[in-house]
């Protein structure tokens, strides 16, 4: 069998022409190299070193070996200093998967709270619909898995099969709420409104069937079997795309508090309905059973050990988002 040895001893001799000059380069005995390179000549099959000349010169067969070990010594060692540089730099790392949402409102801030207390740390995030997330999860292409659970567990439920998540240990880093919005008529109410009156109908964004966020609200639809009938006008994946709609004055759509509290505050969008049908959601990282890169563990235990304070205070939403998710204030949020 090749041992690589062998040939950077007879690169060594090649360069040299000498035993003993070669023997001290490569740290061994002259001796003992000499016994190397008679094994590579073994395995060869053929005389490497014209050993009658003084200083060495190689055979034939020597130099057709020659470029070869060359060429593929460089390429392993080119190889192996790729293979470290990407090992240094995994355990430097910490990759997220995250749906689109949270990638937009959630990781801006938390992503600089996070590079306060851990120091240099690479830091990536993923955006995909939530089986993606977990797909990627499943792999090993990421650390963790950042979205939003409902109380009601529907986007649990939605993807349809068992997600690789929902077996892993996982700790809230944060909160979400959906609220039922409209464009406001002249007079400031709602153009579209959400009776409690199903002989009624009014105009409805949707989220599309993939968008984890829309099996949370199509969960609350099926509950409150008292709503106005909901006239399909729209759909999108993505909650800014609803969000557009819904400044337009085309329809109500349940959008998130943090991208939406602007609108709310200086009136572009009003609350429709009953303060019953807003959604609560939990930002949830979850973590796999086995160790992960230093990095990654690190953040894990600073988030379960010293609470989750000190990481997500930097995070945290704006006073006047905070107020709005915990308060049902008419004057903060119109009705």
């Amino acid at each position: 069998m090749l041992d690589i040895r062998w040939l950077e001893d007879f690169i060594v001799v090649a360069e040299t022409r000498n035993i003993t000059k070669a023997a001290e380069l490569r740290n061994v005995t002259q001796s003992g190299l000499s016994r190397r390179i008679q094994s590579l000549e073994n395995w060869a099959g053929a005389a490497l070193i014209d050993r009658r000349h003084a200083p060495l010169e190689l055979t034939e067969a020597g130099h057709k070996l020659l470029d070869v070990a060359n060429e593929a010594l460089g390429r392993l060692n080119g190889i192996r200093r790729t293979i470290r540089e990407d090992q240094n730099e995994r355990l430097r790392s910490i990759r997220f998967a995250a749906p689109h949402i949270l990638s937009v409102t959630f990781f801006p801030r938390w992503l600089l709270a996070i590079q306060a207390k851990l120091g240099s740390t690479r830091l990536s995030v993923t955006s995909d619909n939530l089986p993606g997330c977990a797909n990627l999860f499943e792999d090993g292409a990421v650390d963790f898995v950042v979205c939003l659970v409902d109380a009601e567990g529907a986007i649990l439920r939605g993807a349809g099969r068992p997600l690789a998540i929902e077996r892993c240990a996982s700790i809230s880093i944060g909160k979400e709420r959906l609220i039922p919005l409209s464009a406001p008529a002249a007079d400031g109410k709602p153009l579209h409104r959400l009776d409690l009156n199903p002989r009624l109908s009014t105009s409805y964004l949707a989220y599309s069937p993939e968008c984890s966020l829309g099996w949370a609200v199509e969960d609350l639809i099926a509950r409150r079997q008292n709503l106005v009938q909901l006239h399909s006008l729209y759909d999108n994946s993505l909650a800014d795309g609803l969000r557009t709609m819904a400044l337009a004055g085309l329809g109500v759509a349940w959008l998130p508090l943090t991208t939406t509290h602007n609108d709310i505050i200086r009136g572009k969008l009003v609350r429709t309905g009953d303060p019953q049908l807003a959604i609560d959601l939990d930002i949830r990282l979850y973590r796999p059973a086995q160790r992960l890169a230093k990095k990654a563990e690190e953040l894990w235990s600073r988030l379960t050990t010293e609470g989750l304070g000190a990481l997500l205070a930097p995070a945290a939403f704006p006073p006047d988002i905070a107020t709005t998710i915990h308060t049902e204030d008419s004057q903060t949020i119109r009705q």
